[in-house]
């Protein structure tokens, strides 16, 4: 297992969509952006999955977020997308590494690859991987609970159920064990 790596980007940003479809950000945004769409850029037009989210967000209640999460190997990038004016809304972009022990194990090609060491996160929910990533890289209960949109106790409880799977006793021993 290869230890994990902060990321060398901004971890969040912000940007807004206005009427027209174009993209207002500053060059942290941008970065992010840039990471999973290549031709996102200040003044460009939105990317269709963003496009899509925006349009939702201005359609509901005010205030309500949407969110999208993008992944690929080692990394994830989540949106949430706020309406904040008639045809205006915001976007807050957070980007997270993902620890190689909290992603998906390939599927077993033969019998003898079944015998290999798993690792230690196989065993997790997505919810769970999601909260032991977060608390691993430092974040206490509420402000995992704020980022995942679920209550605090909500996360409490993943944890109670993470460390019981894992083996482990406190976040300190979580992040030992995922290599963070």
């Amino acid at each position: 297992m290869e230890p994990s790596v902060r990321a060398a980007l901004p971890r969040g940003a912000s940007a807004y969509c206005d009427v027209g479809g174009l993209l207002a950000c500053d060059r942290q945004a941008e970065e992010l952006l840039r990471s999973f769409w290549e031709s996102a850029q200040d003044g460009a037009p939105v990317p269709a999955e963003l496009r899509g989210l925006a349009e939702g967000a201005q359609a509901g209640s005010p205030g309500v977020r949407r969110a999208l999460t993008m992944e690929r190997p080692g990394e994830r990038l989540r949106i949430e997308v706020t309406a904040v004016g008639r045809g205006r809304t915001h976007l807050h972009l957070w980007r997270e590494r993902i620890l190689a022990a909290l992603q998906p194990a390939p599927p077993a090609a033969s019998e003898s690859t079944a015998a290999e060491v798993l690792h230690p996160a196989d065993n997790l929910t997505q919810r769970e991987r999601e909260v032991a990533l977060l608390v691993a890289d430092g974040l206490r209960s509420r402000e995992v609970a704020e980022r995942l949109g679920i209550a605090a106790q909500t996360v409490k409880s993943h944890l109670k159920t993470i460390f019981d799977k894992l083996g482990v006793r406190n976040r300190v021993e979580l992040a030992r064990r995922l290599g963070s």
